[in-house]
Protein backbone atom coordinates (compact mmCIF):
# COMPACT_ATOMS: atom_id res chain seq x y z
CA UNK A 1 0.00 0.00 0.00
CA UNK A 2 2.81 2.35 0.84
CA UNK A 3 4.43 1.57 -2.44
CA UNK A 4 1.27 2.48 -4.35
CA UNK A 5 1.06 5.90 -2.63
CA UNK A 6 4.68 6.66 -3.48
CA UNK A 7 4.10 5.70 -7.12
CA UNK A 8 0.97 7.88 -7.36
CA UNK A 9 2.76 10.90 -5.82
CA UNK A 10 5.67 10.44 -8.23
CA UNK A 11 3.30 10.33 -11.24
CA UNK A 12 1.48 13.45 -10.08
CA UNK A 13 4.78 15.29 -9.63
CA UNK A 14 5.91 14.30 -13.15
CA UNK A 15 2.60 15.45 -14.64
CA UNK A 16 2.88 18.83 -12.89
CA UNK A 17 6.38 19.36 -14.23
CA UNK A 18 5.40 18.30 -17.74
CA UNK A 19 2.26 20.45 -17.73
CA UNK A 20 4.07 23.58 -16.47
CA UNK A 21 6.73 23.36 -19.20
CA UNK A 22 4.11 22.90 -21.96
CA UNK A 23 1.61 25.44 -20.64
CA UNK A 24 3.52 28.51 -21.83
CA UNK A 25 5.10 27.56 -25.15
CA UNK A 26 4.16 30.94 -26.63
CA UNK A 27 5.79 32.84 -23.82
CA UNK A 28 9.09 30.99 -24.03
CA UNK A 29 9.21 31.14 -27.84
CA UNK A 30 8.19 34.79 -27.91
CA UNK A 31 10.96 35.59 -25.47
CA UNK A 32 13.38 33.70 -27.68
CA UNK A 33 12.09 35.50 -30.78
CA UNK A 34 12.30 38.86 -29.08
CA UNK A 35 15.83 38.13 -27.96
CA UNK A 36 16.91 37.15 -31.47
CA UNK A 37 15.07 40.13 -32.99
CA UNK A 38 16.68 42.61 -30.61
CA UNK A 39 20.15 41.19 -31.27
CA UNK A 40 19.69 41.82 -35.00
CA UNK A 41 18.96 45.51 -34.38
CA UNK A 42 21.92 47.29 -32.80
CA UNK A 43 20.83 50.30 -30.83
CA UNK A 44 23.45 52.36 -29.02
CA UNK A 45 23.08 51.91 -25.31
CA UNK A 46 23.88 55.20 -23.60
CA UNK A 47 26.76 54.76 -21.22
CA UNK A 48 25.89 56.09 -17.78
CA UNK A 49 28.62 58.35 -16.42
CA UNK A 50 29.76 57.88 -12.83
CA UNK A 51 28.99 60.47 -10.17
CA UNK A 52 31.87 62.88 -9.51
CA UNK A 53 33.17 62.88 -5.97
CA UNK A 54 36.25 65.00 -6.61
CA UNK A 55 38.74 62.58 -5.07
CA UNK A 56 38.44 59.12 -6.65
CA UNK A 57 36.14 59.99 -9.60
CA UNK A 58 37.53 63.19 -11.12
CA UNK A 59 36.97 63.06 -14.87
CA UNK A 60 34.19 62.29 -17.34
CA UNK A 61 31.51 62.24 -14.62
CA UNK A 62 28.29 63.99 -13.58
CA UNK A 63 27.00 65.94 -10.58
CA UNK A 64 23.31 66.88 -10.36
CA UNK A 65 22.86 66.06 -14.05
CA UNK A 66 25.75 68.26 -15.22
CA UNK A 67 28.59 66.54 -17.07
CA UNK A 68 32.15 67.54 -16.24
CA UNK A 69 35.35 66.64 -18.01
CA UNK A 70 37.29 67.55 -14.86
CA UNK A 71 35.93 67.71 -11.30
CA UNK A 72 38.68 67.75 -8.67
CA UNK A 73 38.32 68.56 -4.97
CA UNK A 74 41.05 70.74 -3.49
CA UNK A 75 40.98 70.63 0.34
CA UNK A 76 41.55 73.55 2.68
CA UNK A 77 45.18 74.62 2.94
CA UNK A 78 46.13 76.14 6.30
CA UNK A 79 48.17 79.31 6.55
CA UNK A 80 51.91 78.79 6.84
CA UNK A 81 53.73 81.35 8.93
CA UNK A 82 56.60 81.82 11.32
CA UNK A 83 57.47 84.36 14.00
CA UNK A 84 60.56 86.48 14.21
CA UNK A 85 61.88 88.45 17.14
CA UNK A 86 62.76 92.00 16.15
CA UNK A 87 64.99 94.17 18.34
CA UNK A 88 64.90 97.94 17.91
CA UNK A 89 66.69 100.57 19.97
CA UNK A 90 65.00 103.68 21.28
CA UNK A 91 66.56 106.65 23.03
CA UNK A 92 65.17 107.02 26.52
CA UNK A 93 65.94 109.28 29.42
CA UNK A 94 67.79 107.17 31.98
CA UNK A 95 68.47 109.98 34.47
CA UNK A 96 69.41 113.62 35.00
CA UNK A 97 72.85 115.05 35.65
CA UNK A 98 74.88 118.24 35.34
CA UNK A 99 76.09 118.83 31.77
CA UNK A 100 79.46 120.55 31.39
CA UNK A 101 80.35 123.04 28.62
CA UNK A 102 82.69 120.53 26.91
CA UNK A 103 79.75 118.06 26.41
CA UNK A 104 80.63 115.71 29.25
CA UNK A 105 78.54 115.05 32.32
CA UNK A 106 79.78 115.66 35.82
CA UNK A 107 80.90 112.26 37.17
CA UNK A 108 79.20 112.86 40.50
CA UNK A 109 76.32 114.84 39.04
CA UNK A 110 77.38 117.72 41.29
CA UNK A 111 74.92 120.53 41.70
CA UNK A 112 76.91 122.99 43.76
CA UNK A 113 79.71 125.48 43.33
CA UNK A 114 82.74 124.14 41.46
CA UNK A 115 80.84 121.59 39.41
CA UNK A 116 82.44 121.18 35.96
CA UNK A 117 85.27 123.57 36.96
CA UNK A 118 87.82 121.64 34.94
CA UNK A 119 85.45 121.28 31.96
CA UNK A 120 84.73 124.90 31.21
CA UNK A 121 81.83 125.37 33.59
CA UNK A 122 78.23 124.19 33.73
CA UNK A 123 76.21 124.17 30.49
CA UNK A 124 72.94 122.87 31.99
CA UNK A 125 71.76 121.77 35.39
CA UNK A 126 69.64 118.59 35.53
CA UNK A 127 70.24 117.80 31.88
CA UNK A 128 68.59 114.56 30.72
CA UNK A 129 70.92 111.63 30.05
CA UNK A 130 69.90 109.43 27.15
CA UNK A 131 70.69 105.83 26.47
CA UNK A 132 69.70 103.39 23.73
CA UNK A 133 67.32 100.90 25.30
CA UNK A 134 66.57 97.68 23.41
CA UNK A 135 62.90 96.98 22.67
CA UNK A 136 62.03 93.50 21.47
CA UNK A 137 58.84 92.56 19.71
CA UNK A 138 57.65 89.53 17.77
CA UNK A 139 56.38 89.69 14.23
CA UNK A 140 54.35 87.03 12.47
CA UNK A 141 55.54 86.53 8.91
CA UNK A 142 53.02 84.84 6.59
CA UNK A 143 54.87 82.51 4.21
CA UNK A 144 51.73 81.40 2.33
CA UNK A 145 48.16 82.49 3.01
CA UNK A 146 45.35 80.06 3.85
CA UNK A 147 43.13 78.80 1.03
CA UNK A 148 39.53 77.67 1.34
CA UNK A 149 38.47 74.28 -0.02
CA UNK A 150 37.13 74.36 -3.59
CA UNK A 151 36.21 72.18 -6.55
CA UNK A 152 38.00 72.58 -9.84
CA UNK A 153 35.15 72.23 -12.35
CA UNK A 154 35.57 72.07 -16.13
CA UNK A 155 32.39 71.54 -18.14
CA UNK A 156 32.44 69.27 -21.15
Amino acid sequence: MKRAVVVIISIVALLIVAFSSQSNPETSSSVTNKATNSSNITQPVPKKKPVCDGTTVTSDCTVDGISYSTYIYHPTVPEKSHTETVTTYEKEVVGYCTLCNDGTYSPSCATGRGACSHHGGVAQWNAPRYSSVPKTSTKTIIDSPAKEAYYEKVLE
